[in-house]
């Protein structure tokens, strides 16, 4: 069976929502002692900066996925991320279609402190970031690795009902080369989420 990007952003889709209904269908009485951890769907928007990108595919563009975090000790909390950006443009010269799918993984670690109702946060991880780009000159698969730094803030509105809004900035560096030519493939991230604590 043949994947384009938009069929593998729908069953990304899926495989990331399930979890996140498991966890809310089966999630058991709790409080803020309790805090083991998070599950999280997010949307928001991602702007590339490098210009090159920006000259093919204009402008940013949606991007979303599922955020998981554990709790440690003194309010640090180890969290990973995967989420899906898909762009659709136009090639410098022919001015033909080409597509690109980027699937980021973040894992990093973020300080939480266990206050009631608004809890800010703020952290630093490890990137790796999936390309694929596909036209009518050539088709691209790339694996590129980066760092990132977010900040962020949850509001809970009651410490015994286990759900949490989301607001977060995100600011990604990763290169991805291609023929030795460097692509920034980082930028600046934002948008809100809705968590299950567990």
């Amino acid at each position: 069976m043949v994947y384009t990007p938009k069929k593998m952003i729908k069953k990304i889709r899926r495989l990331l929502i399930a979890p996140f209904f498991l966890f809310a269908l089966g999630a058991p009485s709790w409080s803020a002692e309790q805090h083991q951890g998070t599950v999280e769907l997010f949307l928001g928007h991602y702007d590339i900066k490098d210009p090159r990108f920006r000259e093919v595919y204009l402008t940013g563009g949606p991007i979303r996925g599922i955020v998981l975090s554990s709790a440690l000790a003194y309010g640090l909390e180890f969290y990973s991320e995967i989420k899906a950006f898909y762009k659709v443009g136009a090639l410098t010269y022919t001015k033909e279609e080409t597509k690109f799918l980027l699937l980021p993984l973040s894992l990093g670690l973020r300080y939480a402190p266990p206050w009631p109702y608004l809890i800010p946060y703020a952290g630093a991880g490890l990137d790796v970031y999936f390309s694929y780009e596909t036209n009518p000159i050539a088709k691209t698969l790339n694996v590129s690795k980066g760092t990132h730094v977010l900040a962020g803030l949850y509001l809970q509105f009651s410490r015994t009902f286990p759900v949490r809004l989301n607001g977060k900035v995100k600011y990604s560096w990763v290169t991805a080369t291609e023929n030795d030519i460097a692509l920034e493939l980082g930028g600046l991230e934002y948008g809100g989420g809705i968590a299950i604590v567990f």
